[in-house]
């Protein structure tokens, strides 16, 4: 007896390990898929992506705040896409600092995403319907067009859309169907005419402009009724003072509707009186998610040490992206002591 179970105990023994190492194992590969996804879980992770700071940020002031990512930005690819694209980028993310995750796309919210959770928030009292109307929402709500067609900074809103707010209910509104100051290029014209060098054709078309985007929408920004009522009444045409378009910006405006505005134009005029561009843009928010990219001009990081001294004699170029202090602390280790 004592012989058979000596003969059994290295068996037990190695069986025992064996089984211990297999709890092992699991308890391990757990350890690395619960991990990355409960650290992904929360939005605070994606603030290691410089890209995505700011939009973090403004998620803070938000009533989605808390939300985890993918409750509004679904991945068309699929759930299973999602979380290994999460898990990917939550190991990447410890060994290299990218600008913004390699496998985690993040989509427009869908009208489905939204109505989820607001299906029922909806209201039939008239001191909230005046202001918005909930039973056309409600209507709306049951087509196919996406929530964020109009409600475009409901979680990540810039502080200049809050000038928007207080604009009166208008054509603009009706016509662009938002309430945040975004219209599509092709109609910047409508209301931006000065870059239209033609001024007499501007006469004859902006009846039609009028009539598209609604007199309320020339009212709140410019123009004042008695410069239409002049015209319209004794042919005259009135005197226009006091116009953003004429207060040094109608050159400006001019220039957004050049090919190489972005490219060449804005920087300088920027540089020239910043001011100018906050009459329109009035917050840098615009500014800093394009200036986040690293500039074409730049060209490779293996060649850009030897070639930027001569785009550096530019120094207010160069500060417009990069603080002195950072240049400083790199021109620094190469005095002689």
């Amino acid at each position: 007896m004592t012989q058979d179970a000596a003969g059994r105990a290295p068996r037990f023994t190695r069986g025992l390990a064996v089984a211990l190492l297999v709890i092992g194992l699991v308890v391990v590969l757990l350890l690395l898929v619960a991990a990355p996804l409960f650290v992904t879980a929360n939005p605070a992770f994606f603030t290691r992506y410089r890209a995505l700071n700011r939009r973090y940020a403004s998620l803070q002031t938000s009533v989605h705040r808390g939300l985890a990512c993918n409750e509004c930005h679904g991945d068309s690819r699929g759930p299973a896409v999602y979380t290994a694209g999460l898990m990917a980028d939550f190991y990447a993310s410890l060994f290299s600092k990218q600008r913004e995750p390699a496998f985690v796309k993040f989509e427009k919210p869908s009208r489905e995403a939204c109505v989820k959770c607001h299906r029922g928030a909806w209201s039939f009292i008239l001191a909230r319907t005046t202001k918005v109307p909930h039973p056309a929402h409600l209507r709306v709500s049951t087509e196919k067009r996406d929530c964020v067609t109009c409600h475009k900074w409901t979680a990540h809103e810039e502080a200049y859309m809050q000038k928007h707010k207080t604009m009166p209910f208008s054509g603009v509104c009706v016509t662009f169907g938002c309430h945040v100051g975004y219209k599509p290029a092709d109609q910047c014209e409508l209301c931006h005419h000065t870059i239209k060098p033609d001024k007499a054709a501007w006469t004859r078309a902006h009846p039609e402009a009028v009539r598209s985007i609604g007199a309320n929408a020339c009212l709140e920004k410019c123009h004042d009724a008695w410069q239409c009522t002049l015209c319209h009444t004794t042919g005259k045409t009135p005197v226009f003072t006091g116009l953003k378009a004429q207060s040094g910006t109608a050159a400006i405006e001019v220039l957004h509707a050049k090919p190489d505005w972005l490219l060449k134009q804005h920087g300088p005029q920027a540089l020239a009186d910043k001011s100018k561009c906050q009459i329109c843009h009035i917050s840098e928010g615009e500014c800093q998610d394009c200036h986040a990219l690293r500039p074409a001009f730049h060209g490779s990081t293996r060649t850009w040490l030897a070639r930027h001294k001569e785009p550096g004699k530019n120094q207010a170029r160069c500060l417009a992206c990069h603080t002195s202090s950072w240049c400083k602390k790199c021109h620094d280790q190469f005095k002689e002591k």
